[in-house]
């Protein structure tokens, strides 16, 4: 038999338990090169979902402060129209009122502070 055919077929049945040691090493670098790429892989996909929420967050958070403000604007606006129309040159001015109230003669009254004793128009 020739040589060469002779190794040839050595190597392809040939196993030591050096060589199971270093294929079952080689076998746990690569798993773990996988694994650790996977984990690499979530984690980043992780990382971009919470950028994406804390985006969408902020996004509502300006538009919650946007419409907080022109609430106030308007709630400002409501508050000089209600004092307006309860304010006294309105109502002096509104003819039912006017109507109904009675004027007074020669009123009496009489003012009393604690600070000070006196009496007006009495």
């Amino acid at each position: 038999m020739d040589s060469k055919v002779m190794s040839h077929h050595l190597k392809k049945h040939f196993s030591s338990s050096r060589k199971k040691q270093r294929d079952s090493f080689e076998m746990w670098v690569n798993s773990t090169y996988i694994i650790l790429l996977t984990l690499m892989s979530i984690l980043l996909l992780y990382y971009v979902w919470i950028l994406n929420v804390n985006a969408t967050k902020g996004y509502d958070i300006r538009e919650l402060e946007r419409e907080k403000q022109e609430l106030s604007i308007q709630k400002e606006l409501l508050e000089v129209r209600l004092s307006d129309l309860e304010s006294l040159s309105n109502i002096e001015s509104d003819i039912d009122v006017t109507e109904q109230m009675e004027t007074v003669q020669d009123p009496e009254f009489l003012v009393i502070k604690k600070w000070v004793q006196y009496v007006y128009n009495y």
